[in-house]
């Protein structure tokens, strides 16, 4: 397994979730269903842990954060000579000059593919540094545009309601999706769109972490999953596929060994070769 080819080839799939705010027929679901697809969608998550011992041998924290990586996707977007099919979806439901919502905004790149047509464009995200970034792209490309600092759906009380809400690569960080996502639907009068992956966006080191520390990874949850959830609010969802290139979250770049090794918790003095394996001491298995 060669790290350094490893982001150049494989196709990533994607799906997006494009659920109607006011479908004409709304399915009649209980809570029981609600609450059953909410714990399990929670429970899959959780299993993505990483054990406590190893983040306290780690001689850095494996959860990191790098601005640079956003805004590159959203350059990529603002680039990009055709619509995806999310870009599709919110544009057909987006009327001249109506608003957009866009939480995890990072820099824009999911909702700046919009701003040709519309009016103001809210978006929402934990860094106040990629807020400003967007911002500034949001001015130079002419359109209005608020920026709320805070996480989902904490700051939805002080946020205003638009007629599409835009949420791309957030929902396998939401443990409690059936909250963010109704705190998504009421903000939306005309229609919300997801994007995500169509397994974990992290899925792709499984066997780095069975090969340096004999550690197995989940395999859910997947986008099916979220969409038991989202069916099960109901939402009138409707699914579309699609593959593009793999985006490895910034471990395509120069540094991407120590990137990996560091997401791995192996310190810059072990071996990480290029088949994945390492000279440390491998741990149990996570328990199930």
């Amino acid at each position: 397994m060669d790290i350094g080819r490893r982001a150049s080839g494989p196709l990533a799939s994607l799906a997006i979730l494009s659920t109607d705010r006011h479908a004409p027929e709304r399915l009649n679901r209980g809570m029981g269903d609600r609450n059953e697809a909410n714990r399990r969608w929670a429970d899959m998550l959780a299993e993505w842990a990483i054990p406590d011992e190893l983040l306290q041998a780690a001689p850095a924290s494996p959860f990191f954060f790098d601005p640079t990586v956003f805004i590159a996707a959203a350059d990529e977007a603002l680039a990009r000579a055709g619509d995806s099919p999310s870009d599709a979806a919110a544009r057909e439901s987006l009327p001249e000059g109506g608003a957009v919502l866009d939480v995890g905004v990072g820099a824009g790149a999911a909702s700046l593919r919009l701003a040709a047509r519309a009016g103001h464009i809210v978006g929402v995200d934990l860094s106040r540094e990629l807020l400003d970034v967007f911002a500034t792209r949001a001015q130079a490309l002419g359109v209005e545009s608020t920026t709320v600092e805070g996480g989902w759906p904490d700051v939805a009380a002080r946020t205003s309601p638009a007629d599409v809400v835009l949420c791309h690569h957030v929902v396998y960080n939401v443990a409690d999706l059936a909250g963010f996502a109704d705190a998504l639907t009421a903000h939306a009068t005309r229609r919300v769109v997801v994007e995500l992956t169509t397994t974990h966006p992290l899925a792709w080191m499984a066997p780095y972490w069975e090969a340096v520390h004999g550690l197995g990874q989940p395999d859910r949850p997947t986008a099916d999953d979220a969409v038991d959830v989202l069916a099960s609010l109901g939402l009138d969802v409707r699914r579309q596929r699609w593959q593009r290139r793999l985006q490895m979250i910034g471990e395509s770049d120069a540094d991407h060994v120590a990137r990996i090794a560091r997401r791995l918790c192996v310190g810059p003095h072990d071996t990480l070769r290029s088949d994945g394996s390492s000279r440390r001491r491998r741990h149990p298995t996570r328990a199930k």
